[in-house]
């Protein structure tokens, strides 16, 4: 998780040097520590070290950014709860939230399962 501060920090890099706007940069960064959270807290299920691999690229005025990690096989577009949303939060279960508010604040995502890695697509149109 200490990696958090590394990761808002090679966005804003990343930001700056193509002139994006600041309002997508946070709505990229907050995705972003959302699912990398996730990943941290419940893809591995053993107290190995593993690594987890995110791209940043540019297309024109779309940001793709790519979370791959070596956890245990979940589609999370497919496989997380729903979120319970007409429940008081006391009643809700955990889980869901972080996956619905990224597909809130991005164009789209994509998951698919390569050579035993995750790969999670987060793709935002400027």
């Amino acid at each position: 998780m200490e990696e958090i501060r590394t990761i808002e920090a090679a966005l804003e890099e990343f930001g700056e040097q193509h002139g994006f706007p600041m309002d997508a940069l946070l709505q990229i960064q907050l995705a972003l520590e959302e699912l990398f959270t996730n990943v941290v807290s419940y893809a591995h299920d053993d107290d190995l070290e593993h690594e987890v691999e995110i791209t940043l690229s540019r297309e024109g005025e779309t940001i793709t950014v790519e979370i791959a990690d070596d956890g245990c096989p979940f589609d999370p577009l497919q496989d997380a709860p729903e979120l319970d949303i007409e429940s008081s939060l006391e009643e809700r279960s955990v889980g869901g939230a972080g996956i619905r508010l990224a597909k809130q604040l991005m164009t789209e995502l994509r998951y698919q399962r390569n050579s035993e890695r995750n790969h999670l697509t987060l793709v935002k149109k400027i």
